[in-house]
């Protein structure tokens, strides 16, 4: 039978998270020094509370973490997994899967296991696992589902973020100190995608969050006009009032496009990151 593993920064919703077949590992979270299972030995509250004065990490899941993932799916009678994690291009995650599953698969040749780079992270991964799921269900096998993954990753999983502040990337050394203080200093929100190699890219930039959340419904539907829609995707950080919104007004927006809808809150992997008030959207075409 396949099962399906993946990394808490796919943002699996939590219906589809406690399915038997899902097994979702957690990234660690770093808050001075010391290090944290996401969603298992630290909430999203204390990291946000954290992140008001201080800033966090994130690091690769535990190595055994891993492992005990693949004996777990295996004890309850999955021999044939699929991994599905975030884009190898923004964290070494993928590749610690890769590694783990040649382990595994020389001590357990009656495993198979298939890793996929989604090429994206949040809902543009968790659309393809929502996929992986209808493949198995129609009878697909996993050979089948993984090349069907493959050829879609970073190429028909589209999300576009928009980031209330760059502080934090700035922080991590992702944009350069100037430009974080511009950003800051003149309230621009910055539109941000995941490219076909798997990395962010900025495509817009505008003063103030309502505008920019708008630019974004805007290039999504720009993006998926005339194509084939799959399901779409929502997620957001943050229950502020402001942030929740345009959450609420987001949906109004993009909910036509597509009977399945993934909303819910981003992973504390993107929090660290990006703070709260992130506004994402996907989609997944074809």
């Amino acid at each position: 039978m396949i099962g399906f593993i993946c990394d808490s920064v796919v943002d699996l919703p939590e219906e589809l998270a406690r399915r038997d077949d899902v097994f979702v590992v957690p990234v660690m979270v770093i808050l001075d020094g010391k290090s944290y299972r996401e969603g298992q030995e630290i909430e999203k509250k204390t990291i946000l509370q954290h992140l008001e004065k201080n800033f966090a990490q994130t690091s690769l899941p535990n190595p055994t973490d891993v492992l005990e993932s693949y004996r777990s799916m295996v004890e309850r009678g999955y021999n044939e997994l699929l991994v599905i994690n975030l884009s190898g291009s923004l964290s070494g995650t993928h590749n610690l899967f890769v590694t783990m599953a040649a382990q595994f698969m020389s001590e357990n040749p009656n495993v198979h296991i298939e890793c996929i780079d989604s090429l994206s992270l949040s809902g543009g991964a968790a659309m393809l696992v929502y996929r992986a799921f209808m493949m198995k269900e129609r009878g697909d096998s996993l050979k089948v589902i993984a090349s069907d993954l493959r050829k879609r990753a970073g190429k028909d999983n589209i999300v576009f973020f928009v980031l209330p502040t760059l502080k934090y990337l700035k922080e991590s050394g992702r944009i350069g100190k100037l430009e974080a203080a511009l950003g800051q200093i003149l309230n621009v929100k910055p539109i941000v995608t995941i490219d076909r190699s798997g990395v962010f890219s900025q495509v817009g930039r505008t003063r103030g969050m309502r505008k920019a959340v708008e630019k974004m419904v805007e290039k999504l539907k720009s993006a998926v006009n005339g194509k084939k829609i799959f399901c779409i995707a929502l997620y957001h950080s943050g229950d502020d009032d402001e942030t929740m919104t345009l959450v609420s007004w987001v949906k109004e927006q993009i909910s036509g496009l597509s009977k399945v809808l993934f909303a819910g809150e981003l992973s504390a992997g993107i929090l660290v990151h990006g703070g709260s008030g992130i506004i994402g959207i996907g989609a997944l075409v074809g």
